[in-house]
């Protein structure tokens, strides 16, 4: 069998119903799916890639490894590598305030000022040219479901993450920072993808839950999910897993190999990092597995609930009001499914409908990423079983 489409016989796959590891069971490789992929292998745009096409039963219907996660060495990509899944990191910060909302201790509507004072400060920009900047006040109050929805009016990132670094300083100092930007349009008129939405929500959890964001992660999420290798640092171990992001050399001939220039290294320094709610976990495929698995039956999983069905019709209907914007608050919404992908092109889609549960891992920085990702998609919906 040709190396790039050969399917490693050892892996850990999870059963939804007593999260069972599956060692020994051989699962099949997808022809659709390799052949969706080997165009952008062999281009050298995409040097590897992990793809799982399941139910949400747990049942892994297809699995194909292709290609390397280190090209220098020639080593081939694996479960077991991690990843840097960016934006896809957006999905915890919506779950986290979808599940204070089911405790009664939120509302989506609910003025971000209403938890972080400061923040009642903020101004809109009205005119703006090289001469000068016109600042209003906000017609309206910004609220937790506009940060989440990318619809505050908040820039991408806050100006001192700009200046000092993505994760640099502590969830509160940039949430306060934010105020010192002003509002790019009136909360609720216009959506601009961006971090920093994301980052308030996350400052919102703590003061809400009286917990650090990453320990509300790790005891709502990751610990009961079983989510063990999911963090915003990972260890030395984890790094020497990483794998790597690749894109064409100039000349287009081979693999040139880049780096998570958005973080600050090393990744593992607790002590001078902290959590980027808007794109700072690193996770890998068995992890988004599980995380998938919980979405698909609709917030529930080995027989603990963690989102309500309420919630999570939430999380599966947009939430941009009248930019009519296809996403949710922390999801995208695209062709029936939801999840969200990230920088690097790791995605994450669930069907509600038909169960079906689509894990794209890969590390790309040529920008070829979306539309290899839409082309797994295809070849996933494609071969799913018919229900």
């Amino acid at each position: 069998m040709n190396r790039l489409l050969k399917v490693a016989l050892i892996g850990v796959m999870v059963c939804a119903g007593n999260s069972s590891v599956f060692a020994d069971d051989v699962i099949p490789e997808s022809p659709e799916v390799a052949a969706a992929f080997k165009p952008y292998h062999d281009a050298s745009k995409i040097a590897g890639c992990v793809a799982i096409v399941a139910d949400r039963t747990g049942k892994v219907h297809y699995r194909n490894l292709m290609g390397y996660a280190d090209v220098e060495s020639q080593q081939s990509i694996s479960e077991d590598n991690v990843f840097w899944i960016a934006s896809m990191t957006k999905m915890f910060a919506g779950a986290s305030i979808m599940m204070l909302v089911d405790e009664g201790k939120v509302s989506l509507d609910d003025p971000i000022s209403k938890f972080i004072p400061q923040l009642n400060d903020w101004k809109v920009v009205e005119e703006k040219d090289d001469s000068h900047v016109l600042l209003v006040a906000p017609v309206r109050p910004v609220t937790i479901r506009h940060a989440l929805s990318h619809t505050s009016g908040l820039a991408g990132s806050a100006e001192l993450q700009r200046v000092a670094g993505a994760d640099v300083t502590p969830l509160k100092v940039r949430a306060l920072s934010s105020v010192t930007g002003p509002l790019l349009s009136q909360p609720g008129d216009k959506y601009a993808y961006g971090n920093q939405g994301m980052n308030v929500a996350a400052r919102i959890v703590e003061i809400v839950s009286g917990m650090p964001y990453e320990d509300f992660l790790q005891s709502r999420f990751f610990d009961p999910l079983k989510m063990t290798e999911t963090t915003f640092w990972p260890s030395e171990s984890q790094v020497e897993r990483l794998a790597g992001a690749y894109g064409p050399n100039r000349k287009g001939e081979g693999f040139s190999r880049g780096e998570v220039g958005f973080l600050t290294k090393p990744y593992s320094d607790r002590a001078r990092r902290f959590p980027e709610a808007g794109g700072g976990l690193f996770s890998t495929t068995g992890d988004i597995f599980r995380y998938g698995l919980m979405l698909a039956n609709n917030g529930e999983l080995d027989g603990k609930r963690y989102l309500s069905p309420e919630s999570m019709d939430v999380l599966r209907t947009a939430q941009t009001g009248t930019t009519n914007v296809n996403y949710s608050l922390g999801y995208h919404l695209r062709n029936g499914m939801f999840g969200h992908d990230g920088a690097y092109g790791t995605d994450l889609s669930v069907n509600p409908t038909t169960g079906m549960i689509a894990i794209f891992m890969v590390q790309c920085t040529s920008g070829d990423q979306w539309a290899a990702r839409d082309d797994f998609l295809k070849a996933a919906a494609k071969v799913f079983p018919k229900q």
